[in-house]
């Protein structure tokens, strides 16, 4: 049976008992018609659970049961109508007014409103009587109970079966079985296999259980097909019936001594494929059991699972038990051997089977089915099918939807399935947001607040319970380990469009669609009917003011980028809103009044909007749970916003000082929960004020950021008065000590608190950052914080030193034993530090008698310009960069230091004192990939770099003036992708000797401004077999060039970049260059043309023609078919454009751009000579000026 239609049952039926429950006033007049309603449902219900537990398939049931949504529908907006007056009503109590009785609501006094529902709800008990006489009638209500059980169809596993195509998972196999045959010190080890179905979970498990090394290793095999039935006594008996043994009698201990006799002395592997079971109990009873019937070591179980949770389950510690997707390589190769059987591939078969294969999605039994179905078939076949794609394709129990199907039935509950139904109106491969996905399904009303816990904490369940099915796929994580997105495999997403029957939205000839997704450009004609039925609307354009009213029964609205300018009053008619999302419409600058009527509303998004104010009456919004909004720093907060006693989510409070937006608004929002910047502290007179915010009180907010405005100015003439000040509003600003991410910005004070300065109690942060904090004279102590990872101090000008007391707290710092001994560990966990805009710090002090920065890996140092001293212990360190410092000796203390062996990667800007590199730096860190050096002009020596030949991907050297040659074993970088040397006025040698490996990895080569470089070793070009992109250019004494023509990369070079110079003959071989894209010539005013030869580049698309000295541009210009973008640059004498038909061949030309040409540039503009040739160019740009074309 359609459990969707189950679940809308119960959401009504909950809304009918809250409303019995609470006694509404406007319930009178029509209260017995609610209790027939009640009974009525009640009744429907019981049959419904009945039915979800069988396959119904009669047509006429299900044509019924399809009625009996759409009754269940129209009871739902009934119900919520009652519930929407009931809040009108409350919020016109509170703010104190009588009921106005104006046009919009003149419908709604309280007989009128009465009469009305009643009567709707009579008509809806008279279609529910209906429909169960109906029922009656064609006996449906035996029919269902005369339906077979619905159970998942599963086919029976076993070990013998052949899989004659394996493919893409040999690593796993290998790693499975070294894993189950070595040595193992448990008596049973268990081994999770875990993925979606058809991922290839069986097939694994059957070629580690038939491996060679596993028939040998193990003396008995057995494998036991679990599936839905989880009873331990069928499963042991499965066991003794794999090993071709019976027992003496059926009882549980007559088979346990038979075990046990024949497995004793025995090493064993057990395998039970595709468990479900979720019970720890029921796990435990069977892993004793079988301990109790071999406990000798070195016993194997393998367990095949779709669920993560019976994953954890087995086995708590193993978290590499995932299969992952195969490559579409892999599954080409799958579709191949099935559908030609090991034969050859004709050529035009490959494009369409890759294409087939990329839409399996990584899933071997797409492919395999797939491959099957095409056996045999003709090309015009194959593209037939590739259009269909594979979750369409007709088939048995075996097939792809059907398979997936069995996870969808196994579910928990009705109200799992309508959530995981209503993913379908997310396009394929979308990154779904957790907390987005969550307030969509409470709009629907999927979700309830049930035993003391909200409607977020139940979606959180659910979320996880997909996850945990994999439903879900991809999740990405927060810095605080929560999940914040995932994804949907498409396959998965076809089985959601499947249940929920809207695998098209916006065909006509579905009747009644309750979520439409629009991806069109514009709104498609919409019958007011159809959209009458309509609960969800997602669109990317506008709709039509006119026709928003009849969406009258939305839940969720969703019009992000839809390019609008203003919501139209008549939005306040959509009374059943919850979910309203407007965000990243830039043109939205006010808000109507009308939208404080949806009184409903419990997610409201305007992110990215550029509004000047919220409406004041937004308080009357009291359902409202999650504000997402991002105001600028004087935008005024609307007052009594303490009313929305529902929120939870309001990223941004600015701090107003008139009555109504003071910060005490804070202390009354108590479910606030994630993050909030509080903005415009200077507003919040004293630490009392500041206390009311009650941030001390709130266990729930988790980000916290304080925010000063720099540029305030305050009615005093003590010069102290605001640094006081500060001190005492952030002392009132204590926060819970949950919080994980604090950043202090503004603050005045020249002293943190002393909650600030010692942080005892914040031992759950995180992330710490400071900045702009003028005045302040001293850090923290952070050093004893046990879970902080990121850390950034920026614009602490007034800071001499990092003292000894940055550490942490003696007494409160981690520790560690090593051989006995114990160790004070100063910021354990700190992984990036960042250091910045601290223009007065010159000491950063060395730790005493602590081990300090055991995890740290990214450590950055800018714009300190006076710091001499820093620590030299970061035994860790994978990323280095220090920027705009006089001194050289912090670098030199860090990177000479004997234990940095780790770096990755290490940029140096700015060091003015720098002269070089020390000795050992590439021999000791060699797995640096990234080494940057710009603008250290003294900088005259660069040591071998041989040392991490094998691992340097990046080198960069830019303004070393000070720098004659680079080190003499450049070649040996052999997986150097990238090499830049930019701007080194006095180098004059690159040295290449032979018998180098070579820079065979090489895929960016730029050599430019280098003015007394004079040759380029050709042996170094010839080794750069890789090579795409090359740049030489201004280097004005290069005289000797290598030939370019017999290059190994010469028909595979796509940049080009070159010319400056004084030998010239370069530009002539570039007409050879058949494969260039993008061409930037550079000439010197004493060349006056083009090389013809450039007119043989027809698959040129970019141009760049700067520095020349010509006049005109030549007419084979129009040759260059492919060209799209056209750059002239810095040519002063340049007066004209190739002829006007020249240039209109260029049909592929969008983009004109001209630079410092100053005759051309009045030329070109319009009404003068050049403009008729180019006003066809979409764009032309002048000077940086556009200028669009007619």
């Amino acid at each position: 049976m359609d459990s969707v239609i189950s679940a809308t049952i119960e959401v009504t039926l909950e809304k009918l008992l809250a409303i019995a429950t609470e006694e509404f006033n406007l319930v009178r007049g029509f209260k017995q018609d609610l209790e027939n309603l009640t009974d009525s449902l009640l009744s429907i219900k019981e049959v419904l659970e009945d039915a979800d537990k069988r396959q119904v398939n009669d047509g006429a049931v299900k044509r019924w049961f399809k009625k009996l949504q759409g009754v269940a529908y129209d009871a739902d907006d009934v119900l919520d109508e009652i519930k929407y007056e009931n809040l009108s009503r409350t919020v016109q109590i509170r703010n104190q007014m009588k009921p106005k009785v104006c046009l919009y609501f003149s419908f709604y006094t309280p007989l009128a409103f009465r009469w009305n529902m009643a009567h709707k709800i009579k008509n809806i008990n008279i279609k529910l009587k209906s429909i169960n006489d109906e029922a009656g009638h064609h006996g449906f209500l035996r029919r269902v109970a005369e339906s077979a059980p619905s159970r998942p169809q599963v086919k029976e596993t076993d070990a013998i079966t052949a899989d004659p195509v394996f493919v893409g998972r040999q690593n796993d196999e290998s790693k499975f079985v070294e894993q189950i045959t070595g040595e193992i010190n448990d008596v049973f080890s268990v081994l999770p296999i875990v993925g979606m179905g058809g991922i290839g979970k069986t097939t694994l498990a059957r070629r580690i259980f038939n491996h060679p090394r596993t028939k040998t290793h193990f003396n008995e095999r057995i494998w036991v097909c679990v599936s839905e039935n989880f009873d331990v006594p069928t499963i042991l008996k499965s066991i003794l019936v794999s090993l071709k043994e019976t027992s003496h009698g059926d009882s549980r201990q007559a088979v346990m001594d038979t075990l046990r006799e024949k497995l004793k002395y025995k090493r064993c592997l057990l395998v039970l494929d595709d468990l479900w079971n979720e019970k720890p109990e029921d796990w435990d009873d069977l892993k004793n059991a079988l301990m109790g019937v071999n406990p000798n070591k070195g016993n194997v179980i393998i367990v095949t699972t779709r669920n993560e949770n019976v994953a954890s389950i087995v086995n708590p510690h193993n978290c590499n038990s995932k299969l992952e997707k195969l490559s579409e390589d892999d599954c080409w190769s799958i579709i191949k051997a099935k559908a030609f059987e090991g034969g050859d591939v004709p050529e035009h078969f490959q494009t369409i089977g890759k294409a087939i294969a990329q839409q399996c999605r990584g899933s071997p039994l797409a492919s395999n089915m797939m491959g099957a179905v095409l056996r045999g078939k003709k090309i015009e076949e194959w593209i037939s099918i590739q259009e269909i794609g594979p979750s369409n394709i007709e088939g048995d129990q075996n097939s792809i939807i059907q398979v997936l199907k069995i996870s969808f039935d196994r579910l928990p509950s009705s109200s799992l399935k309508e959530c995981f139904a209503y993913c379908s109106i997310f396009p394929k491969d979308e990154v779904i947001r957790r907390e987005w996905l969550i307030q969509l399904w409470m709009a629907q009303g999927f979700l309830t607040n049930n035993q003391g816990s909200d409607m977020e904490t139940e979606g959180n369940k659910f979320f996880s319970i997909l996850l945990q099915s994999s439903f879900l796929q991809e999740p990405e994580e927060d810095e605080y380990g929560n999940i914040e997105c995932c994804k949907m495999h498409d396959l998965v997403h076809d089985l959601s469009c499947s249940v929920s029957k809207s695998k098209d939205h916006t065909r006509d000839d579905i009747p009644q669609v309750r979520h439409l997704t629009i991806l069109e450009e514009s709104v498609p004609e919409i019958t007011k009917e159809k959209a009458s039925y309509a609960r969800t609307l997602v669109s990317k354009s506008s709709v039509p003011c006119k026709n928003l009213p009849d969406f009258k029964h939305l839940r969720t609205l969703v019009l992000c980028k839809a390019r609008i300018k203003d919501l139209p009053t008549s939005i306040a008619k959509l009374i059943h809103l919850r979910c309203l999302d407007v965000s990243y419409n830039y043109e939205i600058k006010t808000l109507p009044g009308s939208i404080c009527k949806l009184y409903n509303l419990q997610t409201f998004n305007i992110i990215q909007c550029n509004l000047i104010q919220l409406p004041e009456k937004i308080q009357d919004l009291t359902s409202l749970r999650h504000l997402y909004f991002c105001p600028k720093v004087d935008f005024p907060m609307p007052p009594h916003i303490r009313r929305l006693s529902s929120l939870q989510t309001l990223q941004f409070f600015n701090v107003g000082d008139k009555e109504g937006c003071r910060i005490e608004e804070l202390g009354h929002l108590k479910n606030l929960r994630g993050q909030i910047e509080i903005r415009n502290l200077e507003l919040v007179n004293n630490e009392e004020e500041a206390k009311k915010a009650n941030l001390d009180g709130n266990t729930n907010i988790i980000e916290l950021k304080f925010c000063w405005r720099r540029c305030w100015r305050r009615n005093t003439n003590e010069g102290n008065t605001s640094n006081i000040h500060d001190e005492s509003v952030l002392e009132g600003l204590q926060p819970h000590p949950n919080l994980r991410s604090i950043v202090i910005e503004g603050f005045r004070g020249k002293n943190f608190p002393l909650w600030t300065m010692e942080m005892l109690k914040l031992d759950k942060l995180i992330k710490i950052e400071l900045r702009k904090c003028y005045n302040c004279e001293k850090i923290p102590m952070l050093g004893h914080l046990p879970l902080l990872k990121h850390l950034k101090l920026k614009g602490l000008t007034n800071v001499r030193s990092i003292e000894l007391s940055f550490y942490g707290a003696i007494d409160c710092s981690s520790t560690s034993r090593n051989d006995g001994q114990e160790t004070r560990v100063s910021f354990p966990s700190l992984k990036s530090l960042i250091i910045e805009e601290m223009q007065n710090l010159t000491e950063w002090a060395e730790a005493q008698g602590v081990q300090v920065f055991p995890c740290l890996e990214n450590l950055k140092i800018r714009n300190c310009c006076k710091l001499t001293t820093v620590p030299n212990h970061f035994p860790c360190l994978k990323e280095l960069e220090i920027d705009t410092m006089d001194s050289d000796l912090p670098l030199s203390n860090i990177i000479s230091s004997s234990n940095l062996t780790s770096l990755v990667k290490l940029s140096i800007w700015r060091i003015s004192e720098l002269t070089c590199l020390v000795d050992d730096l590439f021999y000791k860190n060699q797995n640096l990939a990234y080494l940057e050096l710009w603008t250290c002009k003294k900088l005259a020596y660069i040591p071998q770099l041989r040392g991490c030949g094998a691992s340097l991907k990046k080198l960069l050297i830019y303004g070393s003036d000070e720098l004659r040659e680079l080190p003499d074993d450049l070649g040996s970088l052999e997986s150097l992708e990238s090499l830049t040397i930019f701007g080194c006025e006095n180098l004059q040698l690159i040295p290449y000797p032979s018998g180098q490996k070579g820079l065979s990895s090489l895929q960016s080569l730029q050599i430019c401004d280098c003015k007394r470089l004079s040759n380029l070793p050709s042996e170094m070009l010839e080794s750069c077999t890789s090579l795409q992109s090359l740049s030489v250019f201004k280097n004005e004494n290069l005289t000797s060039f290598p030939e370019l023509s017999g290059m190994v990369w010469f028909n595979s070079l796509r940049y080009l970049e070159i010319g400056g110079f004084l030998n010239s003959n370069i530009l002539e071989v570039i007409g050879l260059l058949k494969s260039v894209q993008t061409l930037s010539l550079y000439g010197r005013a004493d060349l006056v043309s083009l090389p013809y030869q450039l007119q043989n580049l027809t698959s040129l698309k970019e141009l760049w023609i700067k520095d020349f000295g010509i006049e005109e541009l030549p007419n084979w210009l129009g040759n260059l078919s492919s060209l799209e973008r056209v750059y002239l640059w810095n040519c002063e004498k340049l007066r004209h454009l190739p002829s006007k038909e020249a240039m209109q061949r260029l049909t592929k030309l969008t983009y004109l751009d001209i630079l410092k040409c100053p005759l051309l540039e009045e030329q070109c503009r319009p009404d003068n000579s050049e403009w008729p040739k180019i006003s066809h160019i979409l764009k032309v740009s002048i000077n940086n000026r556009r200028i669009w074309s007619s």
